[in-house]
């Protein structure tokens, strides 16, 4: 007596490509949909990283003097747009190839990247909102400790924003740098050479030379020689500006990864749907 083959077709599951093409119009614009979003998240996370990238060379020295954690975000963001871009590699391939579970996988990746970017965002955000008093506070507390050993990072900020001192030039007088006598005795404020408006060109972090920074005479003179604004608000400024950028480009993936997980799940399940449909 013969016996029954109770077993599934699986013969048919093994072609799984030329058995989800039967899903119909639908679910291959899914795919190609999926496809084309992750191109997108691919070149958001791309720009995701070329912009951290940008900020850590705008950011280069900058920061050496200070407690700050604006470079290590930056680094974050770095490694971020890195892992975007690997999995959009992974979302592509699942798709492209009807895998359920890289699909799954993609979905849950996009879904863990989410929460990071709304984590992120949020402490952004915050770091946002402290930022000057940050920066001001470090800053002055390099000022007041001035010494030559550590110099070249405060020289760096002023030399590459074209500015001097925290909030104005002034602090100088009161801070750890010497001050020098001018050849007729008198007294006169003294600041690096760093500050002075030829310093962009002229002025040599490896070897300074303060001479033109020394002995200043009266306001006229001062504006004639050094940059008088104070480094605080370029500095705020610039990171601000910054952040700004990132903010935007958090909002485009976010949009993206919530569209991107929706294609995912719908694409993942139209597919288990048509496998369950072949064994009942």
């Amino acid at each position: 007596m013969d016996s029954v083959d109770f077993s599934p077709p699986i013969r048919q599951l093994k072609g799984s490509k030329m058995g989800v093409e039967q899903l119909g119009i639908g679910h291959q614009m899914m795919r190609y949909c999926l496809i084309a979003f992750n191109i997108v998240f691919f070149v958001a996370g791309f720009g995701l990283m070329v912009v951290a990238a940008a900020g850590l060379t705008w950011m280069d020295g900058v920061f050496d003097f200070s407690r700050s954690d604006i470079p290590v975000s930056q680094i974050l963001l770095l490694v971020v747009g890195l892992i975007i871009c690997v999995v959009t590699v992974v979302g592509c391939y699942g798709a492209e190839k009807d895998n359920v579970y890289l699909l799954k996988a993609y979905a849950g990746f996009l879904l863990i990247l989410l929460l990071l970017t709304l984590i992120g965002g949020i402490l952004a955000f915050k770091m946002r909102s402290q930022l000057r008093s940050r920066i001001q506070e470090d800053l002055m507390d390099f000022l007041t400790g001035w010494k030559p050993a550590n110099r070249k990072a405060f020289d760096l900020v002023q030399k590459k924003l074209q500015c001097c001192g925290v909030d104005n030039y002034t602090e100088w007088e009161n801070s750890g740098f010497p001050q020098q006598q001018s050849s007729n005795g008198s007294n006169g404020m003294s600041v690096p050479g760093s500050c002075c408006i030829t310093a962009l060109v002229e002025f040599d972090l490896t070897a300074p030379n303060d001479t033109c920074g020394a002995t200043l005479g009266n306001d006229t003179t001062v504006g004639q020689k050094i940059n008088k604004e104070g480094c605080l608000n370029k500095l705020e400024s610039g990171v601000k500006s910054h952040l700004t950028t990132v903010a935007v480009l958090g909002i485009l993936l976010l949009f993206v990864q919530v569209i991107g997980i929706v294609f995912a799940c719908c694409l993942a399940r139209g597919i288990q749907n048509y496998q369950y449909s072949l064994i009942a």
